[in-house]
């Protein structure tokens, strides 16, 4: 799902200052929801809701680390 999220055009990037139930990524969820789907319908079917959690724990995830490198305490050789 990664590979695919890095295809799909910045516009509809997930605001990682914001919250993921802000009203911004809220909007950018459906129109992810929907490529989503299309993209991984040959091989997998998932539900609306379990792509809404995985988009929920990717931003939670890179939220995290983008505080983090905010604050100077992440290195740029970490993972």
């Amino acid at each position: 799902m990664k590979a695919i999220l890095k295809t799909i055009d910045t516009e509809k990037d997930l605001n990682y200052e914001q919250p993921f139930n802000s009203s911004q990524n809220i909007e950018i969820c459906h129109k992810l929801i929907s490529v989503l789907k299309a993209s991984l319908i040959p091989d997998f079917c998932p539900t609306a809701t379990q792509l809404t959690k995985w988009l929920n724990s990717l931003h939670k995830s890179r939220r995290s680390q983008l505080k983090l490198k905010k604050s100077g305490k992440f290195g740029e050789d970490q993972r």
